[in-house]
């Protein structure tokens, strides 16, 4: 009974989730921010930007979660068939529909870069016209709707006003991807939950040769914004150890929205992932 009663309730949630607005403007402003960063001005502008024009789909989604999770605001009669720990289950089951959304986006987004040759990535003599999103990046994407899912929930727990839980929800996501480069420090882009790479390594001062770096570095040469040469560097470890800190983050907000016997195992697991997922990342960090 309490089985059935709660994947109706996940049904429910399912279809109120795929109608509210939110998530469709979003995915509206993700490709308007993707289409802008086609503008290139610089090498790896497209590369990074790309993975940064995801952030209002995810505002979006956190914004429907909110949706979702302020009706558990209203007092539900102490007979309901769902306590409330299944009911926050439920509305969370509810907002798969939309991280598939997400998910269905980026992997044609990178169909369609495959099909149409790659992204430019590095200046010359060490550039490449067909890069790739590594496998772990395009999973970052997909564990970042996770997120959005699970931080809307917890906001609106936390705060107990839908309205603030969406300012403070649309204030983080915009600096997450507007001003990602904000967070590509050595330090904070561990801990930023929307990782843009390449990583630049200082490799020589800018009267270097840079015909006598090894020909398959990808550099960065010494412009307005550095004064010395890098090699740019892409690492699939650094991207998978970020995305263990994801599943850490992600359960340390589910904890928050779900009450229950299962809060504190969830806290404790994900504190325990998020932590060892940020250390390794630094160890990695080329």
């Amino acid at each position: 009974m309490t089985t059935t009663a709660t994947q109706e309730l996940a049904r429910i949630e399912a279809r109120r989730s795929l109608r509210h607005p939110a998530p469709w403007l979003g995915l509206a402003l993700s490709g308007l921010m993707a289409w802008n960063t086609w503008e290139e001005t610089w090498s790896g502008q497209r590369y990074t930007g790309l993975v940064a024009s995801l952030t209002p789909l995810l505002l979006g989604i956190s914004l429907a979660s909110v949706a979702a999770f302020g009706r558990e605001l209203v007092p539900v009669a102490d007979d309901a068939p769902l306590g409330r720990a299944r009911r926050s289950a439920a509305r969370l089951l509810g907002a798969l529909p939309l991280v598939g959304v997400a998910v269905l986006l980026v992997v044609a987004a990178a169909l369609w870069l495959r099909s149409t040759g790659g992204l430019s990535l590095g200046d010359e003599p060490g550039r490449t016209a067909q890069a790739h999103h590594t496998l772990p990046e395009l999973v970052q994407l997909g564990l970042l709707a996770c997120l959005a899912v699970a931080v809307g929930a917890a906001a609106v727990h936390v705060l107990r006003q839908r309205l603030a839980a969406s300012i403070v929800l649309s204030i983080g996501w915009f600096l997450a991807g507007a001003t990602y480069w904000i967070f590509n420090g050595p330090v904070l882009r561990a801990l930023a939950p929307v990782q843009v790479q390449p990583v630049y390594v200082d490799v020589g001062p800018p009267e270097t040769d840079p015909l006598t770096f090894p020909a398959d570095w990808l550099l960065s040469a010494p412009g307005e914004f550095q004064d010395h040469w890098a090699r740019v560097v892409v690492s699939p470890a650094l991207a998978w150890w970020h995305n263990a800190y994801l599943v850490g983050l992600v359960l340390l907000a589910v904890a928050v929205a779900v009450p229950g016997r299962a809060r504190r195992p969830l806290l404790a697991a994900g504190a325990a992932i998020a932590v060892a997922g940020v250390l390794l990342q630094q160890a990695v960090t080329p």
